[in-house]
């Protein structure tokens, strides 16, 4: 099992890198009208030397071939707009991306599975009330969420700051980005909060209905104590599952997030990046994200298959 889940974690790595390699380029647009000025996109000689010098006058094929091959080799290439190493962007975005992320799982998790509990466990109108809440928090947008909590917690209350990581005043002190922080890692925690919500209820309840759990409580044992004690445990065991998917939308749904609140993180580069066709972010940028969404999915895997050991057999058993 395990040596088809790490090539089926390989086999997505290529196909995102192809991809996203291709469809770059399809995209309407030429990086070197973004770099040159009038004059010298007049002189053809110009620009051809200059798009020779970036590889870009050689056949797609030959410019993914090559590029595969900077690479592996640990060079990710320069930017075509800034002239900066593109290692060196990503390291220094990287940082923010993974406290944000990093926030807003501490966020969702935790808060995902009390809110499963306490909807599992609650009856009438409060029950129905938190039950539907998490659908809310899965269907509406997450960037619809950060402009509201932007109005409320900004605009409005005054309270918080709308943007970025820092004020120029404080100067980054951990105060002040921890201020900063709170309304976009709380934007970026609702949707795998409401997901774990979900999936934690409906272990919950169906956990209790097994045979083990009414056996404890027709011999008295308190109702707290079998919920904590005996089916949280098992009803867990899908959100477990769920981490690597949910660890990678972190990563993934940070894009959107940090163009919301000018978060200076892979998100807010990523799309600048796009918008001026520099090809090196954008593919470096994909390989980060696709190499720690599958990491996660894998990672998830490995855990569960040690949770719960009867996972390491299936498919190899004989009939």
């Amino acid at each position: 099992m395990l040596a088809r889940r790490l090539t089926s974690s390989v086999l997505v790595l290529v196909g995102v890198i192809v991809s996203s390699f291709v469809a770059l380029r399809l995209v309407p647009g030429d990086p070197i009208a973004t770099m040159l000025s009038r004059a010298s996109l007049a002189d053809p000689a110009f620009v051809a030397r200059f798009r020779a010098e970036y590889g870009l006058d050689e056949p797609l094929p030959i410019q993914l071939v090559a590029w595969l091959g900077h690479v592996l080799t640990g060079d990710l290439g320069t930017s075509i707009v800034s002239g900066e190493p593109v290692a060196e962007l990503i390291w220094r975005r990287l940082l923010a991306t993974l406290l944000l992320g990093g926030a807003a799982a501490v966020i969702a998790f935790p808060g995902g599975i009390l809110w499963g509990i306490a909807a599992a466990r609650s009856r009438g109108v409060l029950g129905g009330f938190l039950g539907f809440q998490p659908l809310l928090g899965l269907t509406i947008p997450p960037f619809s969420i950060g402009l509201v909590l932007i109005f409320v917690f900004a605009v409005e209350l005054k309270v918080l700051p709308s943007s970025g990581m820092m004020s120029k005043l404080d100067g980054g002190s951990p105060g002040d980005v921890l201020a900063h922080l709170v309304l976009p890692a709380v934007t970026l925690a609702i949707y795998p909060a409401a997901m774990i919500a979900r999936i934690t209820q409906a272990g919950l309840q169906e956990v209790t209905a097994e045979d083990y759990v009414r056996t404890a409580r027709a011999i008295g044992i308190p109702s707290r104590r079998i919920t904590y004690r005996h089916a949280l445990p098992n009803a867990l065991l899908p959100v477990i599952t769920a981490a690597g998917v949910l660890l990678g939308y972190l990563l993934a749904g940070a894009v959107f997030v940090e163009s919301v609140f000018n978060w200076p993180g892979l998100g807010t580069l990523i799309v600048r990046a796009v918008l001026n066709r520099d090809y090196p972010i954008v593919q470096a940028c994909s390989i980060v994200v696709a190499v720690a969404y599958v990491s996660l999915s894998l990672g998830a895997d490995l855990l569960y298959m040690r949770v719960d050991p009867r996972i390491r057999f299936q498919g190899s058993t004989s009939p």
